[in-house]
């Protein structure tokens, strides 16, 4: 297994493993879709945040296929990585498949997500610098030691950042991991599939798992 620098062009294989580790949020906001307009929704939508200027990090196997990701924003100059041309463009294809029933229960999910945080330091959550935007490993691969591989060279990237995510408050593998990494509490939220924490880790001289 090897870590790689994703990019626009990996966002289809991204749907599959999104997909498949995340069937759950699938369900509630394309219930209704084939497989096929699924995939083709959701290479869209990864287009959308890389050419954004998403950072992005995959873990491939000897064959090629990727059995993890990591997708995370900064702050330090995003500008500078966004294709705006591009992005537009994929806006005007997203607008033409997505549904209304679909739109709505994104935008629902959005509103009580950000209308429910509640922090415990709010100092802290001001000072955050770099934010993980999507973490996933293959269903077939977890147990074998992909995460931390993954997450260990996302650290890295991220070492002099203040990083913050969100974890759901019943996946007690991943709440391990990113413990064991150096984040720390910083509040609650919720959507329509339950609680999630607020995780944040300060600046760091190394990454360390």
């Amino acid at each position: 297994m090897r870590v790689e620098r994703g990019s626009p062009l990996d966002a289809r294989d991204i749907a599959k493993l999104y997909s498949v580790a995340f069937p759950e949020s699938v369900e509630l906001f394309f219930g209704k879709r084939t497989p096929e307009k699924l995939l083709d929704l959701l290479e869209l939508t990864f287009s959308l945040v890389l050419q954004w200027g998403t950072e992005s990090l995959l873990v491939k196997d000897d064959a090629g296929s990727i059995r993890g990701y990591c997708l995370y924003s900064t702050k330090e100059e995003p500008s500078a990585k966004r294709s705006y041309r591009k992005a537009l463009a994929i806006l005007g294809k997203m607008a033409l498949q997505i549904s209304l029933g679909e739109l709505t229960r994104l935008f629902h999910n959005q509103v009580l997500m950000t209308t429910s945080v509640r922090y415990t330091r709010a100092s802290a959550a001001k000072k955050v610098t770099a934010r993980i935007v999507s973490i996933a490993i293959d269903p077939d691969f977890q147990g074998q030691g992909l995460g931390t591989l993954l997450f260990s060279s996302v650290l890295r990237d991220l070492q002099d950042q203040s990083i913050g995510l969100n974890v759901r408050a019943n996946n007690a593998a991943a709440l391990r991991l990113y413990q064991s990494a150096g984040f720390q509490p910083l509040g609650t939220t919720k959507d329509l599939l339950g609680e999630w924490l607020v995780l944040e880790r300060p600046p760091r001289d190394a990454a360390v798992l």
